[in-house]
């Protein structure tokens, strides 16, 4: 192996899993020290729901909706449980290895699969209605909007299928670069409009009746010497707010492009593969290197930047009331104000990592899952 080689298999290790060819790496023991916590939090409860995520399906994580709570595995077991008391509602057994979802959608459960197929499930009992084959693997979260399905394929397709029977409708085909991130970012749908990143770096509005595009936009040039160099995917899901959408780009920046023309209205150079979340005048994001910024939706200004969590590799933020919630590779769950940052809360909640978003109810609750398929549910005190 030449010394070239050996630097892409140390970069692509660091990034998590989340290249090409790469095996899933255990992470390191956390840097952090304690935190003094100004929050109490503590765990309702924590079940083995389902059994492995598996390596690289880093889309395969919880699903709510109406006080239930979604999950699903690697082996095709999909379950639907109630939040609040833990009582199983049904499960479901599919034939398949799973890779996406679960999502609700209407009254309608979607996920993905690793052979390349979307399955629609009854939200109320579990019963399969109808499987669309697609072209490639599944690795990102379907989106439903308006009777269309939105679902993304690895060799750069997006499909748009009739969420009724999951008739194909329409197809975007673009190539993908020789090296991206094992991961693809889900779509963001308003009304007719779905926002989709590439693994380009290009941003792209479609219209989600005919599939015919808006418009495209650039958020990350491909540069460099190298393919590695020049990684730019938008692997992190945009977000739609307030007639602005939101993206970020691996080794890149994060921007805000106005849906309805497709210019930009501002950018930073702050790169993630992670995600943002949007939360009233600010914008969260979980950057590359750990650190987690507060930037002002409208002009891009850093309201605070975070550097506590710096060395590990976060989740997409979550928006609990006035705390912002990550999990980590380290198996711990961070709280930070949000009006100013602070680290209040950070809390061991397995020795596995967690790799997936928590997912905050309504009623308050905070659900992660680890890479094993174990359940906790958080409680702020």
């Amino acid at each position: 192996m030449g010394l070239g080689q050996l630097r892409v298999l140390l970069v692509l290790a660091a990034v998590g899993g989340g290249a090409l060819g790469c095996s899933f790496q255990e992470p390191l023991p956390d840097p952090r020290p304690g935190v003094e916590a100004e929050l109490a939090v503590e765990r309702a409860w924590s079940d083995h729901l389902v059994g492995s995520l598996g390596a690289g399906a880093f889309a395969l994580g919880p699903g709510y909706a109406d006080g239930r709570l979604y999950v699903a595995d690697n082996e095709g077991l999909v379950r639907a449980l109630d939040a609040e008391t833990r009582e199983p509602l049904w499960r479901q057994r599919l034939d398949t290895s799973l890779s996406a979802g679960p999502v609700p959608a209407g009254e309608r459960l979607l996920v993905g699969d690793r052979q390349g197929r979307v399955h629609a499930l009854d939200r109320a009992t579990g019963e399969p209605e109808w499987v669309a084959e697609l072209s490639a693997q599944v690795l990102a979260r379907p989106r439903e909007s308006r009777g269309v399905v939105v679902a993304r394929t690895t060799d750069g397709r997006v499909y748009g299928l009739d969420a009724a029977d999951g008739e194909e409708l329409w197809l975007l085909d673009r190539s993908v670069p020789a090296l991206t991130l094992r991961r693809n970012s889900a779509p963001a749908l308003s009304g007719s409009t779905a926002i989709v990143g590439l693994q380009s770096g290009q941003l792209v509005a479609l219209d989600t009746e005919d599939g015919s595009i808006r418009w495209e936009h650039t958020l990350a040039e491909r540069s460099g010497r190298t393919e590695l160099e020049r990684m730019a995917d938008i692997a992190a899901d945009p977000v739609i707010g307030r007639g602005a959408a939101y993206a970020v780009a691996y080794q890149g920046a994060v921007a805000a492009v106005r849906v309805a023309t497709g210019t930009e209205a501002w950018r930073r150079e702050v790169g993630s593969h992670r995600g943002l979340a949007l939360g009233g005048e600010t914008l969260y994001v979980a950057a590359d290197d750990g650190r987690v910024w507060a930037l002002d939706r409208r002009n891009g200004a850093t309201a605070w930047r975070q550097d506590a969590l710096e060395g590990l590799t976060l989740t997409r933020p979550a928006i609990r009331g006035e705390y912002l919630v990550v999990g980590d590779d380290a198996g711990h769950v961070s709280w930070l104000r949000r009006r100013d940052g602070a680290l209040v809360a950070r809390t061991e909640v397995s020795g596995e990592p967690i790799q997936r978003p928590p997912v905050v109810t309504e009623a308050g609750g905070v659900y992660v899952i680890d890479a094993e398929g174990q359940v906790k549910a958080l409680r702020p005190r």
